[in-house]
């Protein structure tokens, strides 16, 4: 019996001594102990101007916070109208780093078209006032803590920037018809004015049926491709005159086209474009939901092509939009503007409700434009 009792109490001291080391290398969140970041002042005023969209309009930047502990601190920069104390806020930017983050004229100018919308305000040309922070959070169960407030007027722009293009007439959109419009065709831009025109374009699967560039929406120049010993090259060198470009057959291109050396540089490709969110365990329980090619024609006749996809989503279900089941190449908050509400973190979007859902991704723009609607 003596035995006895002597392994039990020896068990009964290991297993205290054990939860004790078990307590120790636990580490609680105390709010009172996080350091928030410290978010550095800017200019007093800002004028947008829709001809420098692509410059930068304001820097950010701000200090790194701390939780007490080492804890991955998700930093959101928010911004809301003056007074609104935040509660329609929209996010920037959001990242686990600290700054500084540069947010383009173009950017700027269409998160505030989004906030003063839903405000139900009118947008015109005159200066708003406007707030901004940083919130930081650890996780969903902790309350965010807050940077300084800074705060400054901007003047935004109304309407479209313009941008010089270039045409891509093809088999995909029946080469320029009807009357040679070229409405029907997909562009390159020079967001900068620089020569150089780029962006993403969506043949389908007419690809290698063959393709050309021209300057202007008509057939007095145009630019083909006489060579046709290699598939999907990474960069040829175009000729006034020449042939069709067929060296290509991927559903989908990014290009960069030198205007004054006739190079086209080849510089992200995809054969599919899918949805992966919570819905598919992000691609680990089925594969992405498929997304096609569609377009839709003004009363002018003009196309605006998009891929879309319509699906089941639950309440804060999160998503992205992805090529190839990867994510080399993919589309998140930070990567559209349009009509879409944001996660806070990963730059993912998200639903505030059950339903089904069709998401169109305007993808053949200097940004890329995504539209959910809620059936």
């Amino acid at each position: 019996m003596k035995i006895v009792k002597y392994i039990s109490a020896i068990c009964l001291s290991l297993l205290v001594f054990s939860a004790c080391d078990s307590d120790l290398d636990k580490v609680y969140y105390n709010e009172s102990e996080a350091i928030p970041a410290v978010l550095s002042g800017i200019a007093d005023t800002y004028v947008l101007d829709a001809n420098k969209a692509q410059t930068t309009a304001i820097e950010f930047k701000w200090t790194k916070p701390q939780a007490g502990y080492a804890a991955k601190i998700i930093n959101s920069l928010q911004m809301d109208l003056k007074g609104k104390n935040f509660g329609s806020a929209i996010t920037l930017y959001s990242s686990t780093e600290e700054g500084p983050y540069s947010i383009t004229t173009k950017d700027l100018n269409s998160k505030i078209m989004k906030l003063l919308q839903s405000y139900e305000m009118e947008v015109t040309v005159a200066p708003y006032d406007f707030e901004f922070r940083i919130a930081s959070s650890i996780s969903d169960a902790a309350d965010s803590f807050y940077s300084n407030v800074v705060s400054t007027q901007i003047t935004p722009f109304v309407g479209d920037p313009e941008y010089p293009k270039v045409y891509l007439p093809g088999a995909y959109c029946s080469w320029g018809d009807p009357n040679d419009s070229f409405q029907q065709c997909q562009l390159l831009f020079s967001a900068n004015d620089d020569g150089i025109y780029e962006g993403w374009v969506v043949f389908g699967n007419q690809t290698k049926d063959g393709w050309k560039i021209s300057p202007e929406a008509s057939w007095n120049t145009s630019w083909g491709y006489e060579g046709t010993n290699e598939m999907n090259p990474t960069s040829i060198t175009l000729v006034a005159g020449a042939g069709n470009i067929s060296c290509y057959d991927k559903f989908s291109y990014k290009f960069s086209f030198n205007k004054t050396t006739l190079e086209l540089l080849v510089k992200a490709s995809a054969d599919a474009w899918g949805i992966a969110g919570t819905h598919n365990d992000w691609g680990k329980a089925a594969a992405d939901t498929p997304m096609t090619l569609a377009f839709e024609s003004d009363a002018s006749g003009t196309r605006a092509y998009y891929l879309t996809a319509t699906l089941d989503l639950k309440t804060d279900n999160a998503w992205k939009i992805r090529a190839d089941n990867e994510w080399v190449n993919s589309f998140g908050t930070n990567d559209v503007e349009g009509e879409f509400e944001e996660a806070g973190s990963d730059n993912n979007f998200k639903v505030s409700e059950d339903g089904t859902y069709t998401i169109k991704l305007y993808f053949n723009r200097v940004k890329a434009k995504l539209i959910v609607t809620k059936k």
